[in-house]
């Protein structure tokens, strides 16, 4: 197999049948996580995949370099809780080596945070989003269902701006559970120059027990405290999001709004998770199980066929609407796809 540059990789990339460019793969090391938020985890936990059927480093990065070879370039780094796996560090500095990787970033609850920010730091990670749902403890513990503290997340994130690393905040608004601390939570986050999402819950897995707020909503809530929100130019991230700014405040604010304003027209992203699925699309269970592949003996070049074949078969866009009528649902937790 021919490994590209990254430039060559980038120029070249690989397109699915509606000549969408995929360049982003999410990739989750574990299933565990120390957290069982509300929308994510049934509040007793849920089985984890035994360990033998999780990707083994070295068979994650195999099939990374081979994504680079096809364009692939940029790389986010998720769980369950990523920094849950022993060595994520070492993996994320083994990645960032690989021919056409360009960029790999961190989403983490933060709960382990704080002690790796060095070492993450060292292995060149290229930005951390950290999963933060809310802004005082007893909001906290509602929604994570976890004894982790509140201010041990803000060190662990303060201690990664003093580092130099990009930070951003993902916020999933819940309706009566912490809508009003979206407020606080982004005057908090424009105070220290990062970047803060909202991300619109999806009704999926356990998401559909919950009430989500929809972008316009949020908007709302902050030009009434910030007044009007004015475009952001400049790019931010790999993925979909929208972003904003208040007048004379850092840091964007961005949306992330797959029910509301639909963005798969544009979507450049997959997944492939812990136990070795390339999930093509996030609602569809379309893909292919690589795992099967590289452990039956695959060549490379199967490996890069198989992967481009999923690709191609992408479908046009997610289905909410559909099954919120319909009512039917394919059942999963995202700490089993990744965030």
């Amino acid at each position: 197999m021919v490994i590209m540059t990254g430039r060559e990789a980038e120029r070249n990339g690989i397109r699915d049948s509606r000549g969408r460019r995929i360049d982003y793969l999410r990739v989750s090391l574990t299933d565990r996580c120390s957290f069982r938020c509300l929308y994510c985890m049934p509040p007793e936990g849920a089985p984890y995949i035994p360990h033998a059927e999780i990707l083994s480093y070295e068979e994650l990065l195999h099939l990374c370099r081979i994504a680079a070879s096809l364009g692939i370039s940029r790389y986010k780094i998720t769980g369950g809780e990523p920094l849950c796996r022993k060595d994520a560090v070492a993996f994320i500095r083994k990645l960032k080596t690989l021919p056409g990787v360009n960029s790999v970033s961190l989403t983490t609850n933060g709960a382990l945070l704080a002690p790796l920010v060095p070492e993450l730091a060292e292995a060149g990670v290229d930005g951390i989003t950290v999963s933060l749902d809310a802004f005082t403890q007893e909001t906290f513990s509602r929604v994570t269902r976890s004894d982790a503290r509140l201010d041990d997340i803000l060190h662990a994130m303060e201690r990664s701006r003093n580092t130099g690393i990009g930070l951003k905040i993902n916020m999933v608004p819940l309706k009566g559970i912490n809508d009003a601390e979206i407020v606080p939570l982004t005057r908090y986050a424009m105070s220290k120059g990062c970047h803060i999402r909202f991300i619109e819950l999806m009704p999926v897995g356990r998401g559909k027990d919950c009430a989500g707020i929809l972008r316009v909503e949020v908007q709302a809530m902050l030009e009434k405290t910030f007044g009007p929100l004015t475009p952001f130019r400049e790019r931010i991230g790999n993925g979909p999001a929208e972003y904003l700014r208040a007048d004379g405040h850092c840091g964007g604010i961005g949306f992330i709004a797959p029910l509301s304003h639909v963005f798969c027209e544009r979507c450049n992203r997959v997944r492939l998770t812990s136990a070795g699925f390339l999930k093509t699309c996030l609602h569809h269970e379309d893909g292919c199980d690589l795992k099967v592949l590289i452990r039956s003996g695959v060549s490379d070049a199967g490996l890069s066929s198989a992967i481009r074949n999923a690709i191609q078969t992408k479908p046009r866009t997610h289905n909410f609407a559909a099954q919120a009528v319909s009512g039917e649902e394919t059942p999963f937790l995202m700490n089993h796809l990744g965030g």
